[in-house]
């Protein structure tokens, strides 16, 4: 095999593995943002006024989130009507937490987790952590009457592992289209120079032009 054929399929392969990198990144952060967006809309949702029971089966972090949009479904007396809302600036809100034997649960303030999804949106206001799985109440009161908070793990789009991994195969993808090109445009004016060089080169010679010389002396004599 040449060097030029073995050049060509390196060219090859720069591409090839660019376009399967970049495709499955895009599959995964597809695959996250969906998950993403399954995850928030399974959080558990509390209007103002209403006693939620929250089954947690696993123990780690959990957050409440105050929604600035979304849709609250029929819970029964509390809200017997499924309903959309929507606020400018999140609601003022107080929330209590309580296991199934009536001691509080710590909620500390935590503002640093935000979501953004097409049908929900919301921002945290505090954070607890759950040792032992089981039953829980959750209390919310707010003087703004279609106030409503959700409760469950971190709902941030941006710390999904899928779709982190997603985006990351996708720039890695970009860097190797970038290195793609530039190998290309190498190996195209390499082989502009071999070829410009392998021209080959024409002299033009005057062969029927009459060559003149004076007589030789020894044919001067003969001729007398």
């Amino acid at each position: 095999m040449s060097d030029d054929s073995t050049k060509i399929r390196s060219v090859k392969w720069w591409w090839i593995s660019a376009i399967v990198v970049f495709v499955a990144g895009m599959t995964l952060a597809l695959i996250g943002v969906q998950r993403d967006q399954e995850l928030i809309a399974d959080l558990v949702r509390t209007p103002s006024g209403c006693v939620s029971t929250i089954e947690i089966s696993a123990t780690g972090r959990y957050y409440v989130y105050v929604e600035t949009k979304g849709t609250i479904n029929e819970i029964g007396p509390c809200n017997n009507d499924a309903r959309n809302f929507e606020f400018d600036t999140p609601p003022e809100v107080t929330v209590t937490v309580t296991d199934a034997g009536g001691d509080a649960v710590d909620l500390r303030s935590d503002d640093s987790v935000e979501y953004d999804a097409p049908d929900f949106m919301g921002e945290s206001v505090a954070t607890f952590v759950i040792d032992e799985p089981g039953t829980f109440t959750l209390v919310m009161q707010s003087p703004q009457a279609d106030a409503v908070v959700a409760v469950g793990r971190n709902a941030s789009m941006m710390d999904g592992a899928l779709l982190v991994s997603g985006a990351s195969l996708v720039l890695v993808a970009l860097a190797l289209l970038i290195l793609a090109i530039i190998v290309t445009r190498s190996r195209r004016r390499s082989r502009q120079r071999v070829v410009a060089n392998a021209r080959p080169e024409v002299y033009v010679t005057d062969e029927s032009r009459d060559m003149w010389a004076p007589p030789r002396p020894e044919d001067r004599a003969g001729r007398s």
